[in-house]
Order: C-alpha cells, then structure tokens, then sequence
C-alpha cells in the first residue's frame, strides 16, 4: 500500500450513493483538518484511465471540500476492487458504518461482481440472517425514502425500525410519513409512538395520522400525561394546538373557497367555519363571565376596610377599566 497526494477531481465516487451524508461530521473532520491537517489517508484501489476509485473516506472527502482544498492524501491498495470491499465491511474502515451503507455494499458485491449472499457471510463472518435483513432494508423501501436516509435527512433507525415495515404493507404512507420527517423531524420515542397507534387503527384514522404526523404525537403525549398536568397547563396545550388548526385553516382558505365552487361542498364547508365562530364566540364569553367574578365585591362596613370613603373611590376607579358585563366583545 502506497501513500500520495492526490488531486481530488482525480477520484471516482463510485460508492458515494451508498454513503449517508452526516454535515455535522464533515464540518468537525474539516475542524480538525485545518488545524491539523489530513491525519488519516483515504482507501483507493486503482481504476481505469489512472483514475482512483474512493473505496473508504467519502467523509474527508468532503471535508477537504468543504475547505476548498484541490487534493488529499491517499493510500493506494493493491488488491481487486472486490476485495476492498470485503475488507472494508470487515474491519469497518474510518467509522461505525450505517446499517444502510453496509446493505448498498452487499448489493455492490452482490450485483457487480456475481458474489452470492451466502459467499458474503462466509467472507465476512455473518450470518445468513444478518445479509437477509441487510438486504430487507434496502430493497424494501421506496426510492423517495431511501434518497432521505442516504441524504442523512431520516436517520437508520427510523428507517429499519418504522419505515421498512410500514413500506412492506403500505409504500405510498411510508413515503408519506418520509416526507413528513423531512419538514418535521421526530425523535426516536415519538416515531415509535407514532408507529404503534398507526399499527392499532383503522384506515380512516391512519389517514389523519398521516396528514400532520408531529400533531398527533403531541396529541397523544398530552393525553398520556394529562393525569398529571393541572387544569390550567391541559388548557393551555390545547389552546395551542386550537391555535394551530385555525393557523392552518386561515392559510389554506385560498385554496379551499374559490369562484362558481360546487354549491353542497360550499355549503359544508361554510357550516363548519360558523361552528369554529361560534365556538370561539362563546369561549370568549364563558372567559368574560369568569372574569366578572374578579370584580371587587366589599362593602364599605366589610371589616378590615380603612377609611370606607376612599375605600369606594378606590372600588370605582377599579372597575373603570373592566369591561362590563352585557356590553360589547373583543
């Protein structure tokens, strides 16, 4: 094995579809590069036309362009291309590989150069049943969603645990909830709680699941903790989420009213907006009717008053700016 520097455009990327982006890592790589320099070579084995082809180090590689640098050291191996591979997946190279990435390079071995599943556990020490559910993995999701978790956007486990699954009984929600991720990112806890309940319910049910998935987990927390939350923070949660809805109502009015629209679908849509007012105009009210019994009720003979004369000014100066009852709302 020979080290050199090497101009980066020089190197074919061959593996770089099966490698999950990690931005975080290459900006922490390109932290200790600049300080540093390039500590650790990058794995090539020779190619066609005098061409490089990067096996393992597609993390420096971006590093080093991310600081615009034009070349970086490698380390040139003398052995096939297939052969790396192998000896890449056994010794797992620069870091702990995603379970994705290792299931792209099987499916190299496999595809490219004619290695059999089971030729692959006896070379690297697996197990048929390991190569299996690599292989599961990557076949069973749908190209949107495997383009998420290589762009590092949807983590592995999110993949392995909840969208390879989902994916085998229903691709098109699978790709939905991949979307949703994407705009709305949930932890690991709150995917599987998602994932349980959609498990439990029936397809009317899923289907509302789907269309905000980070709202119904919110949802469903605060109903498995309100045993323990006052009245007031229960209230509190769901004036937000009300708040929510009507944002989300109030953007898409647009879209929903329009000229010569079909007069029954009209229809309906106009009674649930009266009912949304309506509900709304009489929360308001129940609110004024509480607040009313905060007005100051002591009489001047009450014990404990003090000069009963400035006692009233005082009662009348109060209740000069509330707002009276009967009189108009906000």
């Amino acid at each position: 094995m020979k080290k050199q520097n090497v101009d980066l455009h020089l190197l074919e990327l061959r593996y770089a579809h099966i490698r999950v982006k990690n931005e975080a890592r290459v900006r922490r790589l390109a932290d200790s590069i600049s300080r540093h320099g390039q500590l650790e070579a990058m794995l090539t084995v020779s190619g066609q036309d005098g061409r490089l082809i990067l096996v393992d180090g597609y993390q420096r590689h971006a590093a080093l362009r991310y600081l615009g640098q034009d070349a970086g050291l490698v380390a040139v191996v003398d052995e096939p291309e297939s052969q790396a591979l192998y000896q890449l997946l056994i010794h797992r190279g620069e870091r702990q590989w995603e379970a994705i990435e290792e299931a792209g390079l099987i499916q190299e071995l496999h595809r490219r150069f004619g290695c059999s599943l089971s030729e692959f556990g006896r070379r690297t020490g697996r197990d048929k049943s390991y190569v299996k559910r690599r292989m599961e993995l990557l076949e069973s999701l749908p190209e949107e969603v495997l383009s998420r978790v290589i762009a590092g956007i949807i983590s592995t486990w999110a993949a392995s645990r909840v969208l390879v699954p989902l994916a085998r009984a229903n691709a098109a929600d699978a790709t939905r909830l991949a979307a949703h991720l994407e705009r709305e990112p949930m932890s690991t806890r709150e995917l599987q709680l998602f994932y349980d309940h959609y498990q439990k319910a029936n397809r009317q049910v899923r289907e509302r699941m789907l269309n905000s998935p980070a709202l119904f987990v919110k949802s469903s927390q605060a109903l498995a903790g309100s045993k323990d939350e006052s009245p007031e923070e229960r209230w509190l949660h769901d004036a937000k989420v009300v708040c929510a809805i009507l944002d989300r109502l109030r953007d898409k009015a647009d879209t929903v009213f329009y000229p010569n629209q079909e007069q029954k679908l009209r229809r309906q849509l106009l009674v649930r907006a009266a009912k949304a007012r309506r509900l709304t105009v009489e929360l308001q009210q129940k609110i004024k009717e509480r607040l009313e019994y905060d007005r100051p009720h002591q009489r001047a003979s009450d014990p404990g008053n003090g000069k009963t004369g400035h006692k009233k000014a005082d009662d009348r100066q109060t209740a000069e700016g509330l707002p009276q009852h009967g009189g108009q709302g906000a």
